[in-house]
């Protein structure tokens, strides 16, 4: 797999091996070894998801109050994926990146813990799978307003046909100390082999 950092700390994209055949072909979205060579740690799968979208559905932005990393790929239909940095004292905190993710490459992201996460779905039932680090605990994730004007993210200039119901203000949630901490140092469900490692508070 290719493996390249972008531009918030600590977040990967990964563009899988393809292997044809007669049949047709197998794609390989996670390897452990590479995301440990990529990241300079181990992931430890807890739980896998997949979540299924109607056209122009608009998800998140969802980000863990705990320690929660996930790594997603699309495996049917396409998105616009958001990565938004909401660690209060990260060097790029505020600040977001849009991939588009669909079922044709399998471009696969990282997302680590307090990194907010939302989709945008390019066509109907578009599928996102999840590997999660940890057991999903509701009580333990905030949802900040996708469109909130503060982020600006450039969503596609078409309306979102459908938006998940009463979310936070980036404002709101800064102001109110719920959103996570930047920090350097060693995860509890990731083991550091190298390099800088980001937690939440």
């Amino acid at each position: 797999m290719k493996a390249r950092q972008l531009d918030i700390p600590g977040t990967f994209a990964f563009e899988p091996n393809a292997h044809y055949d007669t049949r047709g072909e197998l794609r390989e979205f996670f390897r452990e070894d590479d995301f440990r060579t990529a990241t300079g740690m181990v992931f430890h799968l807890a739980q896998a998801n997949t979540v299924i979208s109607r056209l122009g559905a608009l998800r998140g932005i969802s980000v863990a109050t705990a320690g929660q990393a996930k790594y997603i790929t699309c495996t049917s239909g396409a998105v616009l994926d958001a990565l938004v940095d909401l660690r209060t004292g990260s060097p790029t905190f505020g600040t977001w990146h849009l991939a588009h993710l669909d079922a044709e490459r399998l471009t696969a992201l990282y997302v680590p813990p307090g990194v907010g996460h939302a989709t945008f779905a390019l066509a109907d039932r578009s599928c996102v799978t999840y590997l999660l680090n940890e057991l999903h605990h509701p009580e333990q994730f905030l949802s900040i307003d996708p469109l909130d004007a503060d982020l600006a993210i450039e969503w596609p200039p078409e309306p979102a046909s459908i938006v998940a119901g009463s979310s936070l203000s980036f404002a709101e949630a800064r102001d109110r100390g719920l959103l996570p901490a930047y920090a350097d140092g060693p995860l509890p469900h990731l083991t550091q082999i190298g390099g800088p490692q980001w937690k939440t508070s």
